[in-house]
């Protein structure tokens, strides 16, 4: 089976046997270069799925889903992650029904905070930007913030340090979902961009470090990578809720600060909170299945969604 569209659905249809010994493949006789296709081979309920993936995004990444009824007002369940260029995916423990599965590009960036741009630089910031909205972070109001290059937003002054490290060391109120050494100058990276939209009704702010590369003006491997910022005010004026979304973590660090695994987290300079595997290197690349960032999610069901609540200045804990 193939999909002529690169984005959104490949669908094949499987009947898993209850206790039958059933052995089923289903592939597509021909792909185009430029086609999505999908594999299957069913051994009872466990299925191997290879993914043949389009020339034009031949390293993209894609996530499985499944469904056991199509008629029905069913959502479809989140099965697993290919990682980037990753062709082959065993999923065992499959309902003991018939499943329905659909693939698709990774859908964890938000799309819509992108109206303003940061020119091709490195280590740059922009100047003050308004969110349009105020957020009680840690007790301090914060209406304003400054987008930094280098993977993270600053609220008193701008940051170009490009070496990560400890953020509650840092003695500033930071929000880094990957702080690291971002440059954009390579006409193949993108460049980084943020903006502002609605996210569930509610008023966001977002910066987009998406498809960015790192120094010395490398695109070789790209970041994909997104802050958004929901304004919570319904609840109680000050009050926020904060995404890191991750959808492509191919590189770590530049050629000027070698072997400094990236930094994600936030902090007002005293308190502070990093995502597990912050400051460790290989943790949060997309070649680590176990650890890497694209393959979990905190406080929602999208594979690469970390959702932060800040309630009264605080956030709701525990954390991981």
């Amino acid at each position: 089976m193939k999909c002529s569209r690169e984005v959104f659905i490949l669908l094949s249809v499987l009947a898993v046997g209850v206790g039958i010994s059933c052995n089923l493949a289903l592939r597509a006789q021909i792909f185009g270069t430029n086609d999505l296709g999908l594999e299957i081979a069913l051994t009872n309920n466990t299925a191997a799925f290879t993914v043949y993936a389009p020339a034009t995004n031949a390293n993209g990444v894609y996530d499985l889903y499944i469904k056991t009824n199509l008629i029905a007002s069913q959502d479809w369940t989140w099965l697993s992650r290919y990682a980037s260029g990753q062709t082959n995916l065993t999923v065992s423990n499959l309902p003991p029904e018939q499943g329905f599965f659909q693939l698709e590009t990774s859908i964890t960036i938000r799309p819509g905070f992108d109206q303003q741009i940061l020119d091709r630089n490195d280590d740059g910031s922009t100047g003050i930007v308004p969110m349009g909205f105020f957020i009680d972070f840690y007790g301090n109001s914060n209406a304003t913030l400054y987008v930094n290059n280098n993977g993270n937003v600053t609220f008193d002054n701008s940051l170009w340090e490009y070496t990560p490290g400890n953020l509650a060391s840092l003695g500033i109120e930071v929000i880094a979902p990957f702080w690291a050494d971002v440059d954009t100058y390579n006409p193949t990276s993108d460049v980084v961009k943020y903006g502002t939209n609605m996210v569930d009704g509610h008023d966001a702010f977002g910066v987009d470090w998406v498809n960015v590369g790192y120094f010395s003006a490398h695109a070789d491997k790209l970041l994909s990578c997104q802050l958004v910022i929901i304004d919570r005010s319904d609840i109680i004026a000050g009050d926020f809720d904060m995404e890191f979304n991750y959808d492509k973590i191919q590189w770590e660090w530049g050629d000027a600060s070698p072997n400094v695994p990236p930094r994600a987290g936030f902090s007002d300079g005293i308190n502070g909170y990093e995502l597990p595997g912050s400051g460790v290197e290989g943790a949060f690349l997309d070649t680590n299945v176990v650890t890497g960032l694209i393959y979990h999610n905190l406080n929602s069901s999208v594979p690469g969604r970390y959702i932060f609540f800040f309630r009264n200045g605080e956030p709701l804990g525990p954390l991981p």
